[in-house]
Formats: C-alpha cells, sequence, structure tokens
C-alpha cells in the first residue's frame, strides 16, 4: 500500500509527470530502492482505469511528448482514506510511519491522535522487549548482539518517544490556540 499512497501524496501536491512523481518520492523517503518505473507506471496505468486519475500529453520541443497525471476528486477521496486508515501494525513498519509522517500536515487530529498512540505502543513494547532480552543474556559472552547495538536501539527508541510527545504537545497547543 505504501507506493500507491506515495504516488497520490504527490498528486495531491499537483499535477506531475512519471519522472517527477518518482523523484519526488525517493526524494521524500530517503530511498531509491522504495520505487522504480515498474512500479509507478502500472499503478498509474491503474489509477487512471479507476478513475482517480487523468492523464493528459504534454507536448514540448524538441523531446518526446509526456504524459502528466493529475488526482481526481475520487483519487482525493482514496488517498485521504488510506492515510487515515492504518493498523497498530501498520505503524510498527518504519516506511508505514515516515508516510504519514512526510504527510502530517494531511492528516486530521484524531488520526495523529490515534498515529501517537500506536507508535508509543509499539516503542514500550520495543523497550520491554529490550530489557527483557538484556536481562537474559546477563554478562555472557555470547550475546545476541553487542551492548553497543543495545544502547544504539535503546537511545534510538528514547529519542523517538521525546520526538512523539513533543509533537503529541504542539498537537494540544493547536487545538487549545484555535478555541
Amino acid at each position: 500500500m505504501e507506493i500507491e499512497l506515495l504516488i497520490l501524496a504527490q498528486l495531491m501536491q499537483g499535477p506531475k509527470h512519471g519522472y517527477e512523481i518518482k523523484k519526488n518520492i525517493v526524494f521524500v523517503m530517503n530511498n531509491k530502492k522504495i520505487i522504480n518505473n515498474n512500479s509507478l507506471y502500472p499503478k498509474l496505468r491503474r489509477f487512471e482505469e479507476q478513475g482517480m486519475v487523468s492523464k493528459t500529453m504534454e507536448e514540448q520541443e524538441g523531446r518526446p511528448n509526456r504524459h502528466v497525471y493529475a488526482i481526481t476528486e475520487k483519487g482525493r477521496k482514496d488517498f485521504y482514506d488510506k492515510i487515515n486508515c492504518f493498523t497498530p501494525e501498520m505503524i510498527e513498519v518504519d516506511d508505514e510511519w515516515s508516510i504519514r509522517l512526510a504527510y502530517y500536515n494531511l492528516l486530521n487530529e484524531q488520526t495523529r491522535t490515534r498515529l501517537f498512540e500506536y507508535r508509543m505502543q509499539m516503542i514500550q513494547d520495543r523497550m520491554s522487549r529490550l530489557e527483557k532480552l538484556s536481562l537474559s543474556v546477563g554478562d555472557s559472552k555470547y550475546l545476541m548482539y553487542s551492548p553497543e547495538l543495545y544502547f544504539y536501539t535503546q537511545n534510538m527508541l528514547e529519542k523517538e518517544k521525546e520526538l512523539i510527545s513533543a509533537m503529541e504537545e504542539q498537537m494540544k497547543d493547536r487545538l487549545s490556540n484555535s478555541d
């Protein structure tokens, strides 16, 4: 689902040609492997068949014509449905979490709250598992992983927890200021 959501998110920002969609997704997700022409163009064709995207031909002087894609009202509705619909298991996946953060401004307040709750629960579960793991291996020289990895993971989880708490505070401040 993440590729479909990323493509639609790009078109929510305005009409784009295929290469521009791909380039922007790679930039936003900082991952060159997340999308390629073999995944992009079949999805755009399917979106067009489903009435979620329209396609026009743009003439270019001295170069081949290119297709420009624009999202339709049906596509907008589908985008909002997709970005606001997720499970706790989905939010455990870093790419799904990152997609929602990348388009955070397009989420409603209720969805933002649920997103934070799910991710915080995942962090708590990972921290608990990490603690149990460290207690179970003790001082054995046969550690399942290095102490450096343990401290790195613990630190990353703490930092993410702090970030989410700060974002929740910002959201609460905005809500109280808008009243």
